[in-house]
């Protein structure tokens, strides 16, 4: 590839995939605490609504392991610190709320996975 100009060919990433350990409980969290739409469910996977162009797809995994080292992507919300409050009076885990750009905390979903929430 030396000096040689790559065409940019990829339009944006689809979806997201995240690993649960159960994913009837997982669905029915995420629809719970973020009021996400059921788009389709199989016995290993399902897809949640949350914005046109997004898919975010909860997978069962056997072995599975939590992404708690590291959040794998962030929900965008217009009022981070209300959020964190709506969030704080259903019973999740969610971090201190951050300064500075983007404004922002993290949370623990019920399979422990962490997941960022940020204000832009």
């Amino acid at each position: 590839m030396s000096g040689q100009v790559i065409e940019k060919f990829v339009e944006r990433i689809d979806a997201v995939f995240l690993p649960v350990r159960d994913l009837q409980e997982s669905l029915t969290w995420y629809q719970e605490v973020f009021g996400f739409e059921l788009r389709w469910k199989n016995e290993r996977m399902g897809g949640l609504a949350i914005a046109p162009n997004c898919g975010f797809h909860l997978v069962q995994i056997p072995d599975f392991q939590p992404i708690n080292q590291y959040t794998p992507f962030n929900f965008v919300v217009q009022d981070v610190e209300q959020i964190r409050t709506r969030l704080l009076d259903r019973g999740v885990t969610v971090s201190d709320l951050r300064h500075g750009e983007p404004k922002r905390f993290d949370l623990t979903d019920v399979n422990g996975n962490m997941i960022s929430v940020i204000q832009v």
